[in-house]
């Protein structure tokens, strides 16, 4: 067996290397004032916005096992919430309404976060650089080439759930060491958990904007927030990263 490479640094991308769910929030906001006229007290399905949300977030529940993630599955999702609100027989403009907003999610801007050229570049001297990251293959790749970060990584692993198997995974298909290798991400459900569960080490960097299906799978497990772990280290942004690891791994 080839030996194991040390010290490697593992990278979520979505919500940690570039802005992400603030498009999907966004889409949600236009979907609503697009459906204004279906909400309200005369409506026995969405009295209020926040059914409408409740909606969506059933269906998300109930497809994401068997779709996946993706810009364009959600967008499937909003459809579907559409046609539990909607009672009438043409609803074709609603229709091209939420052709719109797919349209306009999938063509968004790639918004890096701050300072993560310049991380990159100082650690890849130190680390082996991967990303690995969750959804749907085709548009989670072409955020890779948009983004223009691609050069910085070794590899690129996409994958359509990040659990803790896909994690053992992922550290005997690059013969990775356990012991030196450190997921870095912004959900505690996909990229601290499972990875504190497999045996690596962590890094937690919290975004505002963390999906809310993220925070609802941390429900289900009774875990509302990340736990003590002594593997576990927080950095509050990408660039306090480099400095944080030199004191845990040093040269």
């Amino acid at each position: 067996m080839a030996p194991r490479r040390k010290k490697c640094l593992i990278f979520d991308a979505d919500d940690t290397l570039w802005e992400n769910n603030i498009y999907f929030e966004a889409a949600i906001e236009e979907f609503l004032d697009l459906t204004a006229d279906l909400i309200g007290p005369t409506s026995t399905v969405a009295p209020h916005r926040e059914a409408v949300l409740d909606i969506l977030r059933e269906i998300e529940i109930e497809s994401i096992p068997r779709c996946g993630y993706g810009s364009c599955h959600f967008v499937n999702s909003l459809r579907e919430t559409f046609r539990h609100l909607y009672t009438g027989t043409d609803g074709i403009e609603y229709l091209r309404g939420i052709d719109g907003i797919e349209e306009r999610l999938i063509n968004h801007p790639m918004v890096l976060m701050p300072d993560v050229a310049p991380t990159l570049e100082a650690l890849r001297r130190s680390y082996r650089l991967l990303v690995f990251t969750k959804g749907d293959q085709e548009e989670q790749a072409g955020k890779v080439e948009r983004s223009g970060l691609k050069h910085y990584f070794d590899e690129v692993e996409i994958t359509r759930e990040k659990h803790i198997d896909a994690y053992h995974e992922l550290v005997e298909r690059h013969i990775l060491d356990r012991d030196c290798t450190i997921m870095i991400g912004n959900s505690p459900r996909s990229d601290i958990l499972p990875a504190l569960d497999a045996g690596l080490w962590a890094v937690f960097v919290p975004h505002t904007h963390t999906w809310d299906f993220e925070h609802e799978a941390e429900r289900l497990r009774l875990v509302m927030k990340v736990e003590p772990h002594p593997r576990l280290l927080v950095a509050q942004s990408l660039s306090e990263i480099p400095s944080l690891l030199a004191r845990v791994f040093p040269h």
